[in-house]
């Protein structure tokens, strides 16, 4: 009888340690085919309930979040006490009102980003459905620089209108700022280089800093 219960003990365990390996090798293949160094990559699993399509549609979105976690993770840590113990902190009426605001446009602009995430794979194994996600840094980079760009265009325009007496543009003005320097974090996170539009912002922070002591 013992030597029956550490049989199915040891079955049990085998079973057990044969499902994580399997998992492991589909984690490792996904890497192997989508490279850290050239992809973000993001895998979601979730309990099977035997409605494949829908379980499917639930890892795919933890998948995406998982992409969206490694940003926001990076960019609130190392990014927002920076940003708001600088020029940006003159924007607002305390730190902690300034880390909100950033926090808030992180979250809104990942969200932005990962349209551009693509499922790539699906798999069952062991009652445990797994979904993977993609993001080409190449690209992401590109499409996080036009949008730094043209959130810097805008700030400027609302500057432009705010001194002209548009009582709204001011406050459009700082959305946009914001906006524009997260995108370029992120852009600057991703491509592994530093940004260069470190004295535009530092302009554009100055001009509404002036709006705000208009008011």
């Amino acid at each position: 009888m013992l030597i029956r219960r550490i049989c199915l003990s040891i079955l049990v365990l085998l079973t057990v340690l044969t499902a994580a390996a399997s998992a492991e090798s589909s984690y490792d293949s996904v890497y192997a085919e989508y490279p850290k160094d050239k992809y973000l990559v993001g895998i979601g699993e979730t309990g099977g309930t035997g409605n494949f399509l829908n379980d499917k549609r639930v890892a795919e979105v933890l998948a995406r979040l998982e992409i969206a976690k490694q940003i926001k993770v990076r960019l609130k840590e190392e990014t927002v006490d920076i940003m708001c113990e600088g020029g940006s902190a003159k924007l607002f009426k305390d730190i902690l009102e300034c880390r909100n605001e950033f926090v808030m446009v992180v979250e809104v602009t990942v969200d932005e980003f990962l349209e551009g995430s693509k499922i790539v794979n699906h798999w069952e194994k062991d009652g445990i459905v797994y979904s993977a996600a993609v993001m080409p840094k190449a690209e992401a980079v590109k499409e996080l620089d036009d949008k730094a760009k043209e959130s810097a265009e805008k700030t400027k325009e609302n500057i432009e209108k705010a001194r002209k007496g548009d009582k709204e543009a001011a406050g459009e003005a700082q959305k946009a700022y914001m906006k524009a320097v997260t995108y370029d974090r992120e852009k600057e996170m991703l491509d592994g280089v530093r940004s260069r539009a470190s004295d535009m912002f530092e302009e554009l922070e100055k001009e509404l800093v002036k709006l705000g002591e208009r008011e």
